[in-house]
């Protein structure tokens, strides 16, 4: 059996990306997508995010496209971590590993 893992989403910047690098150098970008709920769907009444991760030459897209606000077309895999708090707790998040996004018109 093949299994795939591609996702293909459509929203807002819902805040302004943070920027930074990894202990090997490569770049990141991380930012909230804002997705719209279908009208009349359940739970129309709120609006949901995914954190997306870039990582490399698509980390380093022109911060223009990657604005508050701007709608985008994110294309990636679903991803999911766990860890530990110092404190113990354990944390689950699940994000899309972009591996491409333009913006729409």
């Amino acid at each position: 059996m093949i299994f795939h893992n591609h996702v293909i989403l459509t929203g807002r910047v819902a805040k302004p990306p943070l920027r930074h690098t990894r202990p090997d150098g490569s770049p990141v970008v991380q930012f909230p997508l804002e997705l719209n709920q279908p009208e009349g769907a359940p739970g129309d009444e709120t609006k949901s995010r995914i954190d997306i991760v870039a990582v490399g030459k698509l980390a380093e897209t022109e911060s223009s496209l990657l604005q508050h606000g701007h709608t985008l077309l994110v294309e990636g895999r679903l991803q999911q971590r766990r860890w530990k708090t110092a404190e113990g707790r354990d944390l689950t998040r699940v994000e899309v590993i972009a591996t491409d996004f333009r913006k729409v018109e």
